[in-house]
């Protein structure tokens, strides 16, 4: 016998035997097991993810690896991926108490709050002194029993704890809950003392101060925080939103650029970069501060939501509507990028497809109940738009509810409930002006012109220099054929508020349509005088000029003006407004541009200057990009309302434009071309009784305007 060919051939049947043990499911389970537990020991939890991922391609319910990938990726601060393991670790294992406080975290930090109260009731249930249960208790409390309760807990847990500074922290908050100051700010100095090295304790005790405006001694806690930690730190942010937040903006920048040059991998600084650029509205810079996230992570939820809000503020609602998808792909129940969806779609015209979005998060997020109510008011539908408005008003007062409620019920053709619901405003704001002016419309409506007439009078009391009341009482004396009456209204309250530019603009529109033009002219000049950004004023004059043919007089007024100081505002405006109203498109562009030049944000400019773009064959991407940087500038001016609908009219988002229109013909009723551009935006969403309503007081008007006889045959053809 050949021994060493039997000892080889043996040895090679072993190796083969090894080998094909090697290569069995249990063999390559645990030998993934033990490299994700080191990886898990080690902190090294990526690593440790993917080893116990190919655990579970081997094993789908190993209650151990579930159990640990779940806290691997709570660790590695991806909630969102920890939750279903958690979630599972927990049903198979019950009792695993530190699980069920990282779950209950994520349900706080999803505002869930009760189930995060259970997970800590639970968990104090097994063992009343766990002390992450302790504070995740106090972190869920919703009622002032529930506050006193955990009080009394914390404080009978001081024997235990005391050396702890979370436990005084926690204390600190409740505490605040109930109004007790000072003993909150001792509990927070309490925590500082504990462990003068605990930047988050430092960093509640600097929020306290911050918010009872004592900004030294914040700023010193801040400080001290900051110095704790890395360049790249939650503290050095914190200090750097204080500066911004109280006036210190140079000082935020510094910080947040000293970040991002030190520690280019803390996303954070990144990302409040990229926020208060776009605050600032620098958008090319907030595009710049998002690339280094995205290189990270193109799917950063945050970063895609600034992103989509960026689009949408540049009009491009097509990129905005994939960004807002992309970071609902990633999380689909965050709702504010839902409801940045839906104004992106809207900005696209797909209004049907906006309401879709509003619908599921509406009866949890008020912002998103109150635009759907108002897409449900627009679109007809005052129904709907009441039955949400009802429902969110029910959970919390809200100004802009009880105002939609009312125009929802104005449009309904219930003026009583309409005035019910904006008396809400009165009761609940008695010294907001804008309540007694919206019940003196519901009054209007039925008719009680002596209760209307007292309530605008009430408004003027509570704001002498309110021009929407005393317009409605002009507007009144008019329709009564006393315009005497209306005069002496209107100098009365002049003299009441005489630095408010918004009256003598009203009593110029008296005086013109009385025939006294110079009367006219000296009311809309002071007007100016008083508020240079006055758009109304300017078309007011501008008309004015072009009925009288006066141009030449007007220009060379207008150009000493600018000779004596080229950087007076109004002169610009002036100048352009004549040149238009005289037909000479290219001259007033320029004198429109050379307003921008001195002010880029000048909205009367910039809203001129994008209709002459846009109804003169301009550039019509800058006409929109002036539209709505006038409408950011002025937003409450009807007349800029009108122009940026009409823009958007004519790129084909008529339901935007929609919104828009019916704000400006609201606050401008006997303005032809205004109810021209609404009437032709009803048309063609296929409201045909509304178009008719519309264009029939277009065309009744004896003033003529651009588009009227578009608007006779539009009328016509319905």
């Amino acid at each position: 016998m050949n021994l060493p060919r039997i000892f080889t051939a043996l040895l090679l049947i072993g190796l083969v035997a090894v080998a094909g043990c090697s290569r069995s499911p249990e063999a390559r389970k645990a030998r993934h097991l033990a490299r994700g537990d080191g990886y898990f020991e080690r902190l090294q939890y990526p690593e440790a993810i993917i080893e116990y991922k190919n655990v579970l391609g081997i094993d789908g319910g190993h209650a151990h690896t579930i159990t640990r990938i779940g806290l691997a990726h709570y660790q590695a601060g991806q909630f969102g991926q920890a939750f279903p393991y958690l979630l599972k670790a927990r049903d198979l294992d019950p009792g695993n108490l530190e699980v069920r406080h990282k779950l209950g975290t994520i349900y706080l930090l999803a505002r869930r709050a009760d189930e995060a109260r259970e997970e800590a009731m639970t968990i104090l249930g097994r063992d009343p002194r766990h002390f992450e249960g302790l504070l995740l208790a106090a972190s869920t409390v919703r009622t002032p029993a529930e506050v006193e309760a955990e009080i009394r807990r914390l404080e009978e847990a001081r024997a235990v704890f005391g050396d702890r500074a979370k436990l005084h922290m926690s204390l600190g908050v409740l505490y605040l809950r109930t109004q007790a100051r000072d003993r909150s700010e001792g509990a927070f100095q309490e925590a500082v003392a504990r462990e003068p090295k605990s930047v988050e304790a430092r960093l509640l005790l600097a929020d306290f101060y911050a918010s009872r405006r004592d900004t030294a001694q914040a700023e010193r806690e801040y400080k001290a925080a900051a110095a704790l930690g890395p360049v790249g730190s939650v503290a050095r942010l914190k200090l750097a939103d204080f500066y911004l937040a109280f006036q210190k903006a140079e000082d935020g920048k510094r910080i947040l650029q000293e970040i991002t040059e030190q520690a280019r991998d803390f996303l954070p600084a990144w990302r409040r970069t990229a926020e208060v650029a776009f605050v600032e509205r620098r958008y090319d810079d907030a595009v710049k501060a998002l690339a280094p996230i995205f290189t990270k992570n193109a799917g950063d939820l945050e970063g895609r939501l600034l992103s989509g809000r960026i689009h949408l503020a540049r009009g491009e609602a097509t990129d905005a509507i994939e960004d807002f998808q992309r970071a609902l792909k990633v999380e689909p129940r965050f709702p504010l990028a839902r409801y940045h969806l839906a104004l992106a779609q809207l900005e696209a015209g797909s209004v049907q497809q906006a309401k879709a979005e509003l619908e599921p998060i509406a009866p949890t997020f008020p912002d998103a109940a109150l635009l759907l109510a108002d897409l449900h008011v627009q679109t007809g539908a005052p129904d709907p738009a009441i039955e949400i408005l009802q429902r969110l008003l029910a959970r919390q007062p809200n100004f802009q509810a009880y105002v939609l409620l009312g125009s929802a019920y104005l449009r309904k053709g219930e003026p009583a409930k309409a005035a019910d619901a904006f008396q809400n405003i009165v009761t609940r704001a008695p010294k907001d002006p804008r309540g007694p002016n919206l019940v003196a419309l519901a009054f209007r409506a039925q008719g009680k012109r002596a209760e209307a007439r007292k309530a605008l009078e009430d408004a003027l009391v509570l704001r002498p220099d309110y021009v929407e009341p005393i317009s409605q009482l002009v507007a009144m004396a008019l329709e009564e054929r006393r315009p005497d009456a209306a005069l002496d209204r209107i100098h009365r309250q002049m003299a009441r508020a005489p630095r408010s530019a918004g009256l003598p603009y009203v009593l110029g529109r008296v005086l013109e349509s009385r025939g006294d033009t110079d009367g006219a002219e000296k009311a809309y000049l002071k007007a100016l005088e008083l508020e240079p950004a006055l758009v109304g004023a300017y078309l007011a004059l501008g008309q004015l000029y072009e009925r009288l043919q006066r141009y030449d007089q007007a220009l060379a007024n207008a150009g000493e003006a600018v000779k004596r100081n080229p950087k007076n505002l109004a002169a610009h405006m002036i100048t352009g407004v004549i040149y238009e109203r005289k037909g000479d498109i290219g001259n007033a562009q320029k004198a429109y541009e050379n307003a921008l030049a001195l002010s880029p944000r000048f909205a009367p400019a910039a809203n001129n200057l994008a209709y002459l773009y846009s109804e003169y064959g301009g550039d019509k991407e800058r006409a929109l990009h002036l539209a709505q940087r006038a409408k950011e500038s002025a937003p409450q001016e009807p007349r800029i309302s009108d122009t940026l609908g009409w823009i958007l009219y004519k790129r084909g988002v008529y339901q935007r434009a929609l919104s828009l229109l019916k704000e400006s013909a609201a606050k401008l009723p006997d303005n032809p071309e205004v109810h021209y551009h609404l009437g032709m935006t009803y048309a063609k969403l296929g409201d045909k009784a509304s178009a008719r309503t519309a264009l029939t007081k277009a065309v009744a008007s004896t003033a003529a305007f651009a588009g009227k006889d578009e608007a006779r045959k539009t009328l016509q053809e319905l």
